[in-house]
């Protein structure tokens, strides 16, 4: 039996009358007046299961684009590679220069706990203009309009992954221009010509501080802001601001060798302070220790941003500067500090709208001011051209020697024919909003300060007219229906209609990507391939071991280790000498006795030392919370509804007694490293989602199991043994439905891979980005929502999604007897998504026998999952038996895989531990908690492809609910420099009961 073929469908206007032509298309898609667009045939559709293959194709369309070029993005970094040498900017350089105007949209990233680049993007976009007659180059980052109330609208995002060429042909998926993307079905772990942020692994500590040699060969944000000026101070700025020659460079580098002295200055001001720069440490240093004639000089022009501000705020900023975001007195001194260097990681809760307010609206004015500034440059700054490549975050990056790059794996697709209309239309609509928007900004706590930088002129924000607006093309080059889908707030909406003057106003969020899943996964017959970032979603009351937790059960395990001192063995004697022996974790702050720090830190012989290593975690560990709680109100469980829907549909092939199978490809988890208290949370998440929760996806499986053995053994009603089966724990449910039953309906798996590097066998997840639903292949849903409240409810992120229903058919045997109707393209899809996983791309030894016809061809059959199944155990097995910090594939293993529940310590040490990757080194900072040793490590035996088994009993019985704001958790594309646990607890120390974000 297929999926349905047809569905007759029929637009109602406002007055109850056809508003269209009734007219008969597949009944895959979703309908509706507050869905963005109608399904349309005709369209020609090119899937690219590599980043490689998509990076190849988008840069040769954007270089030949003609009249225009639209992109938008959660994050769009102007220099990462594109093909060959050439960056993006190249690639729209050559467009400009061909006649293109060019429209760029990243994400404005609040820059307080995420900063993307969309400043510096913005930047290099600018410089595009230079030369010309007339701008063709127009940026606008896109700001967050989600329909949050308050503070928690800085934590939500513009998500969607769009480039749209000349209005004939549009990529979409889940794919940004940006670092770390790029990759091919061999997913290396090797650098292999990758170097600064373009080695991407944010679930390692990055040990490699680049020198001031080597960062010479890097642009800086003050010199990029500078370039936009053509003026003498601007090009003063821009000298100074720049790499230093290397002679001068290579000075530097021995100066910061030798003294030992300054060293150990700084390292006592980043025990309580957070004091890294965006600007690069030798800028710092210049400042702050002149070294000869020439630095002096270049001091000056450092302070050129905020030279004329008065003694008072630039004291305010030096201050701020120096010592992290506890300090800050308004969110105006936040903003200076920002501009010239300074962290906002430690601002306290109570700034933190007002200063990402301020931001954004100084982003938004600046952008502008430097859009007609830029323009009237003669030419495009030499170093943009010369160097290209942006200076990493803190100036820190991977060691490529010894550290392994994470793969990405991620899927995105072109269109060519009348639905590019619907994707540029939302394209158009959402510039022209955020253009009005940009106008209407509140320019009162940044205009004096644009001021002090010559900007005084009205600001007009850039407008898609006429030439570049799409038209519904009447070609048909292809054989695909696609309709556009989007989760977009009411607020979002409602500034689209006033972008573009219309006459009616939208009163409600649009979830169109959360209606395609459902719809999908209730009408599929055979089996759905499921590819996620996330999988997170209502599993009713959360389990830790056998009790219902929902009610607030302790923090266990390492998470009790981040969260309560109480563990630390020095506890009785420290915590009374300073004042907080029996204090609640979140208090501790309010009641510590600063005057006695020193003396218990200086008691190394009795323990003080690693107590205060302890304490310090702790606070900032709290002080993290505090500051995601003071973002707005926290919903107490998460409300998408994706998880029952799957568990209904295997729920109802299991009462007619017919197969179903449904396959789950997500990240081993969440990017970033795994002593980050949001992502063991995230990580909790999903393990409730998947396998703990009362109604986990596994657990609904095993209820409907147990429903029917009811029926068979008790001669039950079906509805009677429904009720009993849904009032069983999960505990018993696991005692009565064994793992191999109710894997006969779920795969659950994860990709891996592994190499040496300097004869040390590495591992590192494959990173699953993807947002990709098939159902029997015949449907596709793709785009940028991920399975969870932010992206699916409609009212927080903003996403775009199509589905992709081809008309050309094919016939395949799903489930390896019955022949079935399918679509060829996404077959074809799906068929090219199991090779790269299995091996047969190369980069592995292959999973050869799951690349017979007999596997690829047939999804629904027993044969098949048994196959892959048994593959993938067996893959985690032996990467098990040669990684000590892996979790155990088949029993209980702590989110920490090296801790010992017994004595909580770790036995270990873990890849996010910095020794990991390195020699002990005398100055390390160790927990009472911490590892003193790596264990042991060999070459994994016998690997055949790419997958592994989901480790089911991962996080057994431990508690990882942090109790962060639930609300702002569950899209973790975030910057790892910003939102690492080793942050420190600067704001919770501050005297006004303020916590750290």
């Amino acid at each position: 039996m297929g999926a349905p073929d047809k569905q007759v469908y029929q637009i109602v206007g406002g007055d109850q009358k056809a508003a269209k032509t009734a007219t008969s298309a597949p009944g895959c898609f979703v309908h509706g007046k507050d869905v963005f667009s109608e399904p349309v045939k005709g369209n020609a559709v090119q899937f690219f299961v590599t980043g490689t293959e998509y990076f190849d194709n988008v840069a040769r369309a954007i270089e030949g684009a003609q009249s225009s070029v639209f992109i938008t993005g959660w994050q769009v970094n102007f220099d990462v590679v594109l093909t060959g040498k050439k960056t993006l900017w190249n690639c729209l350089r050559t467009a400009v220069r061909n006649g293109a105007s060019v429209y760029v949209m990243p994400w404005m990233s609040p820059k307080v706990g995420v900063d993307t680049g969309d400043l510096e993007t913005a930047l290099t976009v600018i410089q595009l203009n230079a030369g010309l007659p007339s701008p063709r180059a127009f940026v606008l980052p896109a700001v967050s309009q989600c329909d949050q109330p308050g503070a928690l609208g800085i934590a939500f995002s513009h998500h969607q992954k769009l480039v749209v060429i000349d209005n004939k042909f549009a990529y979409v998926g889940g794919i940004d221009l940006a670092y770390g993307r790029r990759d091919d079905g061999k997913y290396s772990l090797k650098a292999e010509g990758r170097q600064g942020s373009e080695f991407y692994n944010s679930c390692v500590p990055p040990i490699h501080s680049l020198s001031s040699v080597e960062q010479t060969a890097y642009l800086t944000r003050a010199e990029l802001v500078a370039a936009c000026f053509d003026n003498k101070a601007g090009r003063a700025a821009q000298f100074f601001l720049s790499a230093p020659m290397k002679p001068l460079a290579g000075a530097m580098d021995a100066y910061s060798s030798a003294s030992d002295k300054i060293k150990d200055v700084n390292k006592q001001i980043s025990d309580w302070w957070v004091t890294s720069d965006v600007v690069p440490e030798f800028v710092r240093k210049a400042q702050d220790k002149v070294i000869d004639a020439a630095q002096e000089t270049a001091a000056d022009a450092s302070k050129w941003a905020y030279q004329q501000l008065g003694t008072t705020l630039q004291a305010k900023v030096e201050k701020l500067r120096e010592y992290g975001g506890a300090q800050v007195a308004d969110a105006t001194t936040a903003l200076m500090a920002w501009l010239n260097g300074a962290t906002l990681d430690s601002l306290p809760p109570s700034l933190l709208q007002n200063t990402a307010d301020t931001i954004q609206a100084f982003v938004m004015r600046l952008v502008l001011a430097l859009q007609a500034e830029g323009s009237q440059r003669k030419q495009c700054y030499a170093n943009l051209e010369k160097l290209g490549k942006l200076l990493p975050a803190g100036g820190k990056c991977p060691d490529s020697s010894v550290q392994p790059r994470m793969p990405w794996h991620d899927v995105h697709c072109r269109i060519e024919g009348p639905s590019v209309y619907d994707l540029s239309r939302n394209f158009v609509r959402r510039w022209n909003g955020v253009a009005l928007q940009y106008e209407r900004s509140d320019g009162k706590t940044v205009d004096a300060l644009l001021r002090h930088l010559g900007i005084a002129a009205r600001l007009k924000a850039p407008r898609i007219g006429a030439a570049h607006r799409p038209v519904r093309s009447k070609a048909q080059p292809g054989s695909c229906w696609v309709q556009v889908l989007r989760s977009a707030p009411k607020k979002m909406r409602v500034a689209e209609a006033a972008g573009e003057a219309d006459k009616t106003t939208p009163s409600v969020a649009e979830s169109s990507c959360l209606s395609a899943m459902l719809k999908n996964i209730e009408g599929a017959s055979h089996f759905i391939y499921i590819e996620g970032q996330f999988f997170q979603s209502d599993y009713g009351s959360t389990m830790i071991g056998n009790e219902e937790a929902d009610g607030g059960a302790p923090v266990s395990g390492p998470m009790h280790a981040l969260m309560d001192v109480k563990g630390s063995p020095g506890y009785q004697k420290y915590a009374a000498q300073l004042g907080i022996l029996g204090v609640p974790p979140g208090q501790i702050y309010k009641s510590l006795k600063w005057s006695q720090i020193d003396d218990v830190q200086r008691d190394i012989r009795g323990g003080g030392a690693d107590f205060v290593n302890d304490l310090k975690r702790v606070m900032a560990t709290q002080a993290q919370i505090a500051g995601f709680s003071a973002l707005g109100p926290s919903q107490k469980s998460l409300k998408n509804p994706i998880c029952k829907a799957l568990g209904d549909r295997i729920t109802r092939a299991i009462y007619d007694g017919k197969p179903f199978h449904v396959y789950m490809v997500l990240p081993v988890h969440p990017e970033g490293t795994l002593d980050t208290i949001n992502i063991m949370t995230q990580q909790h998440l999903t393990m409730q989602s998947l396998v703990f929760g009362s109604h986990s996806l596994v657990n609904r499986i095993r209820r409907a199991l147990l429903a029917m053995k009811y029926v068979r053994e008790r001669k039950m009603e079906v509805a009677r043994a429904r009720e009993l089966a849904n009032e069983v724990k999960p505990n018993v449910l696991d005692e009565k439905i064994r793992q191999v039953e109710w894997e006969q309906y779920l795969t659950l798996l994860n990709l891996r891979n592994w190499d040496v590097l300097k004869n040390r066998p590495v591992t590192e997840q494959i990173y699953v980005h993807s947002k990709l639903l098939i159902a029997d292949d015949r449907v596709a849903v793709l785009g940028s929502a991920n399975i969870n409240d932010r992206s699916q409810l409609g009212d927080r992120d903003s996403e775009l999604a199509v589905i992709i229903h081809d008309d050309k058919s094919a016939v395949a045997k799903l489930d390896g007897n019955h022949s079935q109707g399918v679509g060829s393209l996404v077959q074809d899809l799906r068929k090219g998504l199991w090779r790269k996983h299995f091996g047969l791309m190369g980069g592995a030894a292959p999973a050869g026998t799951l690349g017979a016809p007999t596997i690829l061809d047939a999804p629904a059959n027993r044969d098949t999952w048994k196959a892959i199944q048994t593959f993938a155990s067996a893959n985690a097995e032996a990467y098990a038996n040669a990684f000590p910090h892996l979790a155990k594939p088949r029993n209980r293993s702590s989110i920490w895989a090296t801790w010992d529940d017994n004595e909580s310590v770790l036995k270990g040490y873990m890849p996010f531990n910095e020794r990991f990757w390195r020699s002990d080194q005398p100055r390390d900072e160790c927990f009472t908690w911490d590892a003193k040793q790596r264990l042991p490590e060999q070459r994994p035996a016998e690997i055949r492809g790419f997958i592994v088994a989901l480790p089911l009993q991962w996080t057994l019985g431990e508690n990882n609910d942090s109790k962060m704001n639930l609300t702002t958790l569950a899209n973790v594309d975030l910057d790892p420099e910003a939102d690492r646990v080793q942050q420190t607890a600067a704001t919770a120390f501050s005297k006004s009961d303020r916590a750290n974000t």
